[in-house]
């Protein structure tokens, strides 16, 4: 098991303590979103995205590259600066407690503010169903087209003003494009670990995921065919409507089970 302080040789008698975060809740806003705009630029690797991740919140400066590694110096809490050299090997090994970043569905945290406009729920407790259905309609787009402007669509629903209301118009830099896409594949994973029924993937056709024609099948159901209640059901909390659409697909399931496709 890895753990997050790792002791590196100094030039003096003691040795250097280095602390790093080792998943994603542990990152501090300033943290996460610098983390978000070294992902999402798409001009490093890996290997360098967690190796800048380290060097910069662990405050260290590199004075010069070296054969077996850096030699380098770090601020200390009294203004002072510490001199001692990082070797390659102490670095790759430093690094692994970053791997998490290779894991953005399981991004537990958010960009608390954009713009000035602060995130709905981080699960989407108490979003409207037709506001969910909105952003999985924004997000199988981005998916096929690799258009920024659907997740800034998707922003413009999960941001809200001061008085809760959606905005008409939102521009995102590269670390709020980012962070908008891993906070919905968190909830993405979290969703269809709570509604396995309704979350599978045979509800694929030809490799390409048509959820909303899914979900429109589903509105129906919601309402019996009643269209008169369309308009409340769409603005009901979308747990709520895929609490119950989970249970219609559990018992379509059974039935299936018991008696096949008859």
């Amino acid at each position: 098991m890895r753990i997050n302080k790792k002791t590196v040789p100094s030039t003096s008698s003691d040795k250097v303590s280095l602390t790093c975060p080792t998943k994603w809740g542990q990152l501090s806003q300033e943290q996460l979103r610098y983390t978000l705009d070294l992902i999402g630029c798409n001009l490093y690797s890996d290997v360098e995205i967690r190796t800048y991740m380290l060097f910069r919140f662990c405050n260290i400066e590199v004075l010069k590259k070296r054969s077996h590694g850096v030699s380098v110096r770090m601020k200390k809490e009294d203004g002072r600066w510490r001199y001692f050299d990082i070797q390659t090997w102490q670095i790759q090994d430093m690094i692994g407690q970053l791997s998490f970043i290779n894991s953005p569905e399981d991004m537990d945290i958010r960009l608390e503010d954009i713009g000035g406009l602060k995130p709905v729920n981080r699960l989407l407790h108490g979003l409207a169903f037709l506001d969910y259905l909105n952003l999985e309609g924004y997000y199988q787009a981005y998916l096929q087209t690799k258009n920024n402007d659907r997740i800034e669509k998707m922003a413009m629903i999960l941001y809200r003003d001061e008085k809760g209301e959606a905005v008409e118009n939102l521009s995102l830099d590269t670390a709020e494009l980012t962070g908008t896409l891993f906070w919905f594949f968190h909830v993405k994973k979290v969703m269809a670990k709570a509604f396995p029924h309704f979350f599978k993937p045979a509800r694929t056709v030809g490799g390409e995921h048509k959820m909303m024609d899914a979900f429109n099948a589903q509105l129906r159901a919601l309402t019996d065919g009643d269209v008169t209640k369309e308009d409340f059901i769409k603005e009901y909390d979308c747990w709520r409507c895929l609490t119950e659409l989970d249970a219609k697909a559990r018992e379509a399931d059974e039935f299936k089970a018991k008696y096949g496709n008859k």
